[in-house]
């Protein structure tokens, strides 16, 4: 015996459920694209941010990257053990570390920044730039609902 197919996604699903098959096909295309450098899509995420904003504490980089502290600290070290960020403690602040991106780290950003150019670029294939404003104030709308109060949305497109 068969097992049955899962009906198709259509604009009657619910929305969680295109909103977790939609990140998980995100998920996987930079899973795809970044396994070529031995990273995963955290890691690249965390590596593409501090190549484009420079040194942070750990703290402000778990916010740009809406990760909690652990989970970044975690992403740092391996990224660390790999010689792509430093972490180095903040002399202005006892219990701060700065991580920025290391010489190694900054020769392989720009290719993780072309591969998350590729990926947005099939993300919106066939998106009117209409649609894509749209979408993008649906989503931080979605974000808000579910977000704690200390992130950040801009109404601004």
């Amino acid at each position: 015996m068969q097992d049955p197919l899962p009906p198709p996604l259509d604009v009657n699903a619910p929305l969680v459920k295109l909103i977790g098959t939609a990140r998980r096909q995100i998920r996987q295309g930079f899973w795809g694209r970044f396994a070529a450098y031995g990273l995963t899509p955290q890691q690249g995420w965390i590596l593409r941010v501090l190549s484009a904003t420079g040194p942070m504490s750990l703290h402000c980089l778990s916010q740009w990257v809406f990760m909690d502290d652990p989970t970044a600290c975690r992403i740092v070290k391996t990224l660390q053990d790999k010689g792509l960020v430093d972490s180095v403690p903040d002399p202005a602040h006892g219990r701060r570390n700065i991580v920025s991106i290391s010489k190694d780290g900054a020769k392989v950003a720009p290719a993780l920044d072309a591969l998350a150019e590729e990926l947005g670029q099939d993300l919106e294939a066939g998106l009117t730039e209409t649609e894509k404003v749209q979408l993008r104030r649906t989503l931080l709308k979605v974000i808000a609902n579910l977000s704690p109060a200390s992130v950040r949305l801009s109404e601004t497109p």
